[in-house]
């Protein structure tokens, strides 16, 4: 799915106690550049991890680009290490509205018409257009007649539903069309919902998951700043 952010340049940030666990971070945007400062390895003991950075698209799942105090004694003397286990893992879950284009695996010759199409996660009232079926596939598919046509359904199973008339809403009568023998599609075209019940949509929910390396140990504090920016041009190899 689309960044729904494109184009804008945002920032967030977060302040937090560190379990010492693995954290999953929750942000407002698809972030392109993660900093995590662990101020209380800020001035600590050597082998600290006070900066940890994360860059979308050149961060290795659960690495992290990080520096580590070589000499408590010394605040300018670290290494700059590319960790490869228990760093940042992008967690991202889907959302938005779903394609609704399922695969028909199976059409009667009946009054109704009955279309399997297995989870096809359908609601009786919705429109849908039937399509990829009849002689012009490159192999005939059958049921010609319903090819490329628009029908309202009613829900029968969670794989089967039955074809109505968009207008009339009488059931479909396909006993004398041409047998199915494989293949078509079929896809949601409108989407009823009862009065009774709100709207809802399903957003994009972008997370990302800070390993131990970067939580650091129980009663850390953390600083994060998170960066999504408006445009970012890959110049690739100008060598």
């Amino acid at each position: 799915m689309s960044d729904l952010f494109a184009g804008a340049t945002m920032t967030e940030g977060f302040k937090l106690i560190s379990g010492g666990a693995a954290y999953d971070l929750t942000l407002s945007f698809d972030a392109d550049l993660v900093e995590v400062y662990n101020l209380s390895d800020w001035t600590g003991t050597a082998a600290g991890l006070p900066v940890s950075l994360y860059v979308k698209g050149l961060t290795t799942a659960a690495h992290a680009y990080q520096q580590q105090v070589i000499d408590s004694s010394a605040g300018a003397s670290f290494n700059f290490l590319d960790t490869a286990t228990n760093g940042f893992t992008p967690a991202n879950t889907s959302g938005g509205a779903t394609g609704y284009r399922t695969a028909i695996t199976g059409i009667t010759q009946a009054d109704p018409c009955v279309v399997t199409a297995v989870a096809h996660g359908m609601a009786t009232g919705w429109q849908v257009v039937v399509s990829d079926l009849g002689s012009d596939m490159p192999t005939a598919r059958g049921m010609s007649q319903l090819n490329n046509s628009r029908f309202s359904i009613t829900v029968l199973t969670a794989d089967t539903f039955s074809l109505q008339d968009v207008i009339s809403g009488e059931d479909i009568d396909s006993s004398a069309y041409t047998a199915y023998v494989e293949g078509g599609s079929v896809i949601g075209i409108s989407r009823t919902q009862a009065l009774s019940s709100a709207f809802s949509y399903d957003p994009v929910t972008y997370k990302l998951t800070l390993g131990t390396s970067i939580a650091g140990t129980d009663g850390d504090i953390l600083f994060i700043k998170c960066i999504k920016l408006g445009k970012v041009t890959d110049l690739g190899d100008v060598g």
